[in-house]
């Protein structure tokens, strides 16, 4: 059987990326098509798959295509496929729209439904410029007319979270089966001495910890309001484009860590008391990251944290999204109260080895049912 992958942009190492990897562990020998390839920004054990990026349109500034955005659904759509017995594509946006040829199978693993087209809080806030307004409001009608059409192409679904299983159906019409991506550091601890050497390690320190790419749709800046409020000291790692501003907000107890690799976010990650997790997101890799090396979350009340923190036993909820309701709840959250080995059973849930049987019965299911 040939297998080909296909991923909207290969130009970041994110959760999606890491879900790709884990699928292409599954099948080593698969193609993999995409559309923006940047091998300086993966891991060196990406840097052998086959991996075969767009050849660009000769157009202006061909290089930032990922802006030239209106490409993408013909770039997709006229990849030539017509060799893979097996099509995966692994999908925020565009990938799910390949053709295959009739007999092939196609499974969509759908990371969300474009957040953007469907007024969620998205990277871009592009939106919410007047001067935009008229142009994108045309382009994204086209876009959500092409991208429904798109979504009935795949012969299955897979979602990553009951809450993106959910705009399946309530934007495309279609049922899908949730496999939860895989989350794993390599560091992870897996007995309680760990923890003991870690505690005697990082004596004298107590902070909290903050871990997400530093964009206004991610909410940190009411993670630093209200550690500025409470004078919490707040650790934070990861970079984006809100960074400067972000920085200028800052009291004295916040400090920026930057990228870190995962070696060190490991130790970062073993040295805090709890995770502040303020992200509507679609799953949320990092609240279980978090529990695996036993720490609770304190995450905002909506999206996939709903399905990976338990309140009361591995973290706490904030209600609003707001500075208040993230103080309220800070104010009476005590890290001490939960048990690292709860967290660490819960973090289980979402392994790297759970999501490769499940998608790999998931495929030789629908294979199966297809011949």
């Amino acid at each position: 059987m040939k297998v080909a992958l296909v991923h909207d942009f290969l130009n970041q190492y994110g959760g999606a990326e890491r879900v790709l990897e884990a699928i292409h562990e599954i099948f080593p020998y698969a193609h993999v098509y995409t559309s923006l390839h940047d091998p300086t920004k993966l891991p060196l054990r990406m840097r052998n798959w086959d991996i075969r990026p767009f050849r660009l349109p000769k157009i202006p500034l061909a290089h930032f295509l990922k802006y030239y955005t209106a490409f993408y659904p013909f770039l997709f759509e006229n990849l030539d496929l017509r060799e893979y017995d097996l099509v995966i594509s692994s999908t925020a946006f565009f990938a799910k729209g390949a053709l295959v040829r009739p007999g092939a199978v196609h499974i969509s693993y759908i990371h969300t439904p474009p957040r953007f087209l469907y007024h969620y809080r998205a990277e871009t806030g592009k939106r919410e410029l007047f001067f935009y307004r008229p142009i994108l409001a045309l382009l994204d009608n086209f876009f959500r007319i092409w991208d429904y059409r798109a979504a009935r192409r795949p012969n299955f679904i897979v979602a990553n979270s009951q809450e993106v299983a959910k705009r399946v159906k309530k934007f495309y019409g279609r049922e899908s089966t949730v496999v939860y991506p895989p989350v794993e550091l390599p560091n992870a601890p897996r007995r309680g001495s760990y923890f003991r050497a870690q505690r005697e390690k990082m004596t004298g320190e107590y902070y909290y910890l903050v871990v997400s790419r530093l964009l206004s749709y991610k909410r940190i800046d009411l993670a630093i309001k209200a550690a500025n409020e409470l004078k919490v000291p707040l650790r934070i790692v990861g970079t984006g484009k809100e960074e400067a501003r972000l920085r200028r907000m800052a009291g004295p107890t916040v400090e920026f860590l930057g990228f870190v690799s995962d070696d060190k976010l490991s130790d970062v990650y073993s040295g805090c008391q709890a995770l502040i997790f303020p992200t509507d997101e679609d799953f949320g890799i990092v609240p279980v990251e978090a529990m695996s090396f036993g720490k609770p979350v304190l995450a905002f009340a909506k999206g996939g944290a709903l399905e990976t923190v338990l309140a009361g036993k591995t973290g706490e909820f904030f209600r609003e999204e707001t500075t208040a309701s993230l103080v309220e709840a800070w104010k009476s959250f005590d890290p001490s109260k939960y048990k690292a080995k709860d967290c660490i059973v819960q973090a289980k849930r979402f392994s790297k080895d759970r999501f490769q049987k499940e998608f790999r019965a998931f495929v030789e299911k629908a294979v199966a049912q297809k011949s």
